[in-house]
């Protein structure tokens, strides 16, 4: 699917080396990567509001402007990979080919997603303490070290103090997510759109902002039990063997809106009503021709698919 964007927009992204490369071997080749993502902010005016250089990876919450996030990680990306070919002597491509890019409810995920990239080395088994590993925004975020072009204040104004004690309250804040349970997946977006990581409302106001349309995802037992309740059957009608004429209509319209909203494969559907993806396919056809002539097949169908899509 095509990249959000819009000014405002706050990714969680993440670059990932090619294969069993490595993004930095040592202080010279992460300051060199440091000073390009500072460069960046200077020219295309973003926000980084957190880093993480790990060996096999680059992890980053940036906040963009007018520019689109492509156009700042495919500079950073092939700078940094001609600076880093002819420094260690080695050809092609150090990254993965895309960027992996989540679009991030900043109010309810930034503080969260933050700690998760400050603490990917202790995960890693890198470091045991986010104080020590320099070459995350962690230091900074506790003062110290100075990072001008870093990013603090919208994170630091969700801890509720002023001052040092800030400081204090989120390098602790960071430290208890060594301990615990945090089941959110920073790496992927939400049931209603893979590309972001927020509620339907947040999914909702995002694509409108980026111009797309938004269509919400629809899961494969809402379509069940919306033909169910149609037809007036249950489940085990539908999925006893025999022909009963109702039945094979339900089981039509129900493949058709499978196949339709791509809820779920035919594959799927056969082993649950026991039945083959041939016939589910043949059904469909035949549903579909008589639509093309009979207004009321159509019209149902229609009917159908708008109350999934309310």
């Amino acid at each position: 699917k095509p990249r959000l964007h819009f000014p405002g927009a706050v990714y969680h992204v993440v670059l990932q080396a090619n294969g069993d490369r490595r993004v930095f071997f040592g202080e010279t080749d992460a300051t060199r990567l440091l000073l390009l993502l500072q460069e960046g902010i200077e020219k295309f005016g973003h926000r980084i509001h957190a880093y993480c250089l790990l060996p096999d990876a680059l992890r980053l919450v940036v906040e963009v402007d007018r520019e689109p996030l492509s156009a700042i990680m495919q500079q950073l990306g092939f700078r940094y990979t001609s600076w880093f070919n002819a420094r260690h002597g080695q050809r092609g491509h150090l990254f993965q080919g895309r960027y992996k890019a989540i679009l991030v409810d900043s109010g309810q995920y930034l503080l969260p997603l933050i700690r998760s990239i400050h603490l990917a080395p202790v995960a890693g088994g890198i470091e045991s303490d986010p104080m020590r590993y320099p070459w995350s925004s962690h230091r900074a975020y506790c003062g110290r070290e100075a990072n001008p072009w870093l990013t603090r204040e919208l994170a630091l104004a969700d801890i509720g103090e002023s001052g040092i004690r800030t400081l204090m309250k989120f390098h602790s804040y960071v430290n208890e997510g060594l301990v615990a349970t945090d089941h959110t997946d920073y790496f992927s977006g939400g049931s209603d759109d893979p590309r972001i990581l927020g509620d339907r409302e947040f999914v909702r106001l995002a694509m409108k902002a980026a111009r797309q349309k938004y269509q919400p995802q629809i899961g494969a037992e809402r379509v069940i039990r919306e033909v169910l309740e149609r037809f007036k059957l249950s489940e085990e009608e539908l999925a006893a063997p025999g022909k009963r004429r109702d039945c094979a209509e339900a089981r039509a319209y129900l493949a058709w809106l499978y196949q339709y909203t791509g809820c779920d494969t035919l594959t799927r559907l056969g082993e649950r009503l026991g039945r083959d993806v041939s016939s589910l396919s043949s059904a469909i056809r035949r549903l579909q021709l008589k639509a093309k002539k009979d207004e009321r097949a159509a019209d149902h169908f229609r009917k159908l698919l708008s109350r999934l899509q309310r």
